[in-house]
Order: structure tokens, then C-alpha cells, then sequence
């Protein structure tokens, strides 16, 4: 199994949940609870800067909801957003939740998972 990068958002996959989530962005950003959904995504779409440095690593990368995560993990407790290394040894934490909501910017991100990954 070739290693893949978890991604795990603060936010739940259900339709409800995704709609109060990107009103809640644009109304109130400054609360909104997932640091990973605010630097990788602005009120509409993937950013530019975030996508260019996706198809630039060479790993797979997998993106999932909570929700999602604890079906597929289920005995991992964690908690969000939070990402992970998945290798034929399991998965490792990578960047935990305190990580991530300590990060200001877009580059911040890129940077640390960079060191990571070691790329």
C-alpha cells in the first residue's frame, strides 16, 4: 500500500451541516471552528495556492469529515481538524488539532506539512 496524508476536518459530511458551515464562514469567520476548512478553502472554493500545492507532492492525499474519519477508524479517538500519515503501519498523527488552529496562513500550512513529509 503506497502511504497516503489524511486530512480531517472539523465539520461532518451531512447536508445540513455543510450548508451551516459555509454560511457560517461567511458570517462569521472569525468563530468558525475548522482552521484546516478556512486556510485551504475561502467562501467558495478550494484556494488557488492550496490546490497548486497539492498536485505538487508526489503522496496521495485523501480529504474527509469527521464523520467519515471515525467510520473508516473508528477505534481512533482524536479529535478536529487533525491530520494523519497512513502507511501499511496504520496511522500516525501528523499535525495535531492545537497545530492547526495555531497556524495564521495558508503558508504556514504548506510550510509544516512540508517538514512533515519531509519535502
Amino acid at each position: 500500500m503506497k502511504d497516503q496524508v489524511l486530512f480531517v476536518y472539523n465539520a461532518k459530511s451531512y447536508l445540513w451541516n455543510k450548508a451551516f458551515d459555509f454560511i457560517h464562514k461567511i458570517v462569521s469567520p472569525q468563530t468558525y471552528n475548522c482552521n484546516l476548512c478556512a486556510l485551504t478553502y475561502d467562501n467558495f472554493s478550494e484556494r488557488k495556492e492550496w490546490t497548486e500545492f497539492r498536485s505538487s507532492l508526489s503522496i496521495d492525499l485523501k480529504f474527509l469529515y469527521s464523520d467519515n474519519f471515525e467510520n473508516e477508524f473508528p477505534a481512533e479517538k482524536t479529535s478536529y481538524p487533525v491530520v494523519y500519515l497512513k502507511s501499511n503501519n496504520g496511522i500516525t498523527r501528523l499535525i495535531s488539532t492545537n497545530e492547526i488552529n495555531t497556524i495564521e496562513n495558508m503558508q504556514g500550512l504548506i510550510q509544516l506539512i512540508k517538514d512533515r513529509l519531509n519535502v
